[in-house]
Parts: structure tokens; C-alpha cells; sequence
């Protein structure tokens, strides 16, 4: 225990230069005790035959900052998006992690959002093209632009990449 407070005392520097060029401004006691566990993590798990240990100490603590800011980021724009009455958004966000076992993540990143709006509304919720036009209020002509040209994708990338399916 006395060793790890030498390291922490040594390290508690980098804690705060990485608080600093990450632009944390809010909940800094709590990113400090992150940087504090994940330094107690990365002396745990330290093999000095793969490299220095500051090396290691800089990039454990950077990690598990940024996998926090992204989780609290992601729980603050669900609450967000509940309170404007958006519920529905974060069934589609959810509904994108669903696809990523049936659908390749390369081939859903090449689509718009309309695009994917369509393909989750159908695939999911299995709705026709006048109910998806509902209910992201727009026409069915559109809805059937996305239909079409989300295919037309799923075609040309099932041709480049047979192996992803």
C-alpha cells in the first residue's frame, strides 16, 4: 500500500495534465479518482519487459478517461433526449447496436441517417413506407429514396465484401 502512494504522489501530475488536455471542466474529483484507479490498475498489471512504465501509466489513465467521458456523455444525451420527448431516438440508437451482428459496421457507417432511419423502422418494427413517412414526417417519396438507395448500397457492398455475410 505504502508503494502505491509513492506512485500516486509521483503520478498524481500526469492525473491532472491529462484532466487539463483532455478539457475536463466539470467532475474533476471524480476524474481524479479515475486517474487514481486506473494508475492503481496500470501498477497491478505493469510488465516492465514491454516498455517504460510512464508509457503505460499515460496511456491506462488517458483510457479509461475518455471510456468514462464517453459513457457519461452517452447517459446525458439519453436523459436529454427523454426529457425533449424523444424516446424514440434512443430506440434507434440502441436498434444500430442491434445491427451490428446482422449488418457489417463498415456498411452502416456508409449510410445517412435517413437511410438508417429506414432500414431500423423496417427492419425492426417491420413498417410499411407510408408509416415510416409518419413517422419521421416526411413523404413517402423520400422514404422510398432511402429505400431504394440503401438497397442499391447493400447490394454494391455485398459485392465487394461476400465474406461479411
Amino acid at each position: 500500500m505504502e508503494e502505491f502512494e509513492k506512485i500516486a504522489e509521483q503520478y498524481t501530475p500526469l492525473i491532472h495534465h491529462m484532466i487539463k488536455r483532455l478539457n475536463i471542466y466539470r467532475d474533476k474529483d471524480e476524474f481524479i479518482q479515475i486517474g487514481l484507479i486506473a494508475l492503481w490498475e496500470a501498477s497491478k498489471a505493469y510488465d516492465s519487459a514491454k516498455g517504460q512504465f510512464m508509457s503505460y501509466a499515460f496511456m491506462t489513465i488517458k483510457g479509461r478517461m475518455l471510456s468514462h467521458m464517453q459513457k457519461s456523455n452517452k447517459i446525458q444525451m439519453r436523459e436529454q433526449l427523454k426529457e425533449a420527448g424523444m424516446d424514440h431516438l434512443i430506440q434507434d440508437e440502441e436498434m444500430m447496436h442491434m445491427l451490428d451482428w446482422l449488418i457489417p459496421k463498415a456498411f452502416l457507417e456508409t449510410l445517412t441517417s435517413n437511410q438508417s432511419c429506414w432500414l431500423i423502422h423496417h427492419i425492426q418494427y417491420g413498417k410499411t413506407t407510408r408509416e415510416i413517412a409518419a413517422d419521421c414526417q416526411t413523404t413517402t417519396a423520400s422514404v422510398k429514396s432511402w429505400k431504394r438507395i440503401t438497397i442499391k448500397k447493400l447490394q454494391a457492398y455485398y459485392r465487394q465484401h461476400p465474406e461479411a455475410f
